[in-house]
């Protein structure tokens, strides 16, 4: 684990950045479109593996989990829609992917791996 004060490398920088605009296209298309979260998961997808043996790797593997169990319920909302239960399953998962997109952020800013 790095101390705050302690100059990061490279490739340690790389990921950091990478991993905070996975996050932010992650949370933007909570509240705008798709295609925000989909350009978020293939960047970790990408990226995922350089990342070995850090903490951006946790957080990279968040995100992807995130997206797929995220896609999964949207998809159950939209299925029961029809029943008035997606309403309430969306607004759930809206809370839901909330939560997993701002306890990944303190992680991220405290520079320590998403658990």
């Amino acid at each position: 684990m790095n101390n705050p004060l302690q100059p990061l490398s490279s490739q340690e920088e790389s990921n950091r950045t990478i991993v905070l605009i996975a996050y932010v296209l992650g949370a933007v298309g909570i509240f705008t479109a798709f295609i925000p979260i989909l350009i978020a998961l293939i960047i970790c997808y990408v990226k995922r593996g350089e990342a070995t043996g850090t903490i951006y790797y946790s957080h990279y593997d968040w995100l992807i989990s995130t997206f797929w169990i995220g896609t999964f319920w949207a998809v159950v909302a939209l299925f029961t829609y029809v029943f008035l239960i997606g309403f309430v399953i969306y607004g759930l998962l809206s809370l839901w992917l909330l939560y997993r997109f701002v306890k990944g952020l303190l992680r991220f800013s405290e520079r320590k791996a998403v658990v």
